[in-house]
Parts: C-alpha cells; structure tokens; sequence
C-alpha cells in the first residue's frame, strides 16, 4: 500500500503523517515509523484494505502531533474522507480512555476499521515493548519500572478476548501470543 504508485490518498496521508510525526517518538524510535508499521500490519492482514483504511492508520496518532492550529476533523474529512476523521478520533478516544477510564475504554468491535487499527496498533506496541525487554541487560528491572504499562495490561487481555473473533483471523492469531506473551512477562514479574 506504501509503495508506488500509491492510491492519492494514501499518498496526502503518508505526507501528513511524514510532516507531522517529525521529531516524535513512540516506543523509543521514530513515529513515522510506528505509523509505518502499522500499516504494514493492517496490509498483512486485509491485502488491498481501502485507501481510507490506510490513511487512519498511517494517521492514527495525528491527534497528538498535528499542529495546534490545525482544524484536524475538517483536515482530514475534506483531504481524505470522513471515515479516516471517525478511525482517527475513535483511537484517541481509546487512547484517552487508557488514562482515564478505570477497566479501559469500551473495544469498538461494531466498527471493523475501528478495530482493525487498533488491533494493529497494539500488535506493533506490545511487540516493541517485549523485544525492548528481552534487551535490556535486566528484563525484570524493565518491567518494574513500567507500572503504568503494568496496570493496562488486563484492558489488552479484554481487548483481545472481545476483539478476536471479529478480526481476520491471520490477524487474530498473530496478536492472540503477543498478548499472552505479555501477560507471561508481568505475572512472572508478580511472582518475584
């Protein structure tokens, strides 16, 4: 989906994303490239997905990098299409809901593109804090000092428990040991 000659707004919305993810950082690299993988996750998953699919997910985390000054709804509506606007602000408000809601937000399984991004976010995310501890020079010492991390790792068991049987199933079965994967690393962290 990434590579050329790419749909036009896949295109407008990997030229947001370069503009807008430059200087950021999630999970201790570049954010373009988590927005990059991303992608590249719902593609393996949903070969050919829709153009607006790739563009929220290349976009998903511009709540928090678009400029200030920017209209981010009228931006992305107009530029690449209300579903992109709905994709884009249903994450954030996941996103946001991590922080604030005790149990973590509601999983959005009526909304495939909703929960196809996020499914994949969270296949990337998860994935990139287990390789960050298996290389760290004391694994146990990594996981202690991220209590927050820690404390949302129930919602990603929720997530995955509602959210399994309404992904593709290739995408099911590459996120179901990442989940358990982490879940083994905090209990064996509990235990200690």
């Amino acid at each position: 989906m990434l590579t050329r000659p790419r749909h036009p707004t896949v295109d407008t919305a990997l030229e947001l994303a370069r503009i807008w993810c430059a200087g950021h950082v999630i999970d201790n690299a570049p954010a373009l490239g988590h927005a990059i993988r991303v992608v590249r996750t719902v593609d393996r998953h949903l070969p050919g997905a829709h153009p607006e699919l790739v563009a929220a997910a290349l976009l998903h985390d511009s709540p928090e990098f678009a400029p200030a000054g920017v209209n981010l709804d009228e931006l992305l509506t107009v530029r690449l299409g209300p579903a992109v606007t709905r994709v884009v602000r249903a994450l954030e408000a996941e996103h946001a809901g991590l922080d604030t809601i005790p149990g973590g937000p509601s999983i959005p399984v009526d909304d495939p593109w909703v929960l196809y991004t996020s499914a994949a976010d969270k296949t990337i995310a998860l994935s990139s804090m287990l390789l960050r501890a298996a290389a760290a020079p004391d694994p146990a010492e990594f996981w202690a000092q991220r209590a927050a991390f820690r404390a949302l790792v129930p919602y990603f068991r929720a997530f995955h428990t509602a959210a399994v049987s309404h992904l593709p199933l290739s995408m099911a079965v590459e996120i179901s040991p990442i989940v358990a994967r982490v879940e083994l690393a905090i209990s064996a962290l509990d235990l200690q």
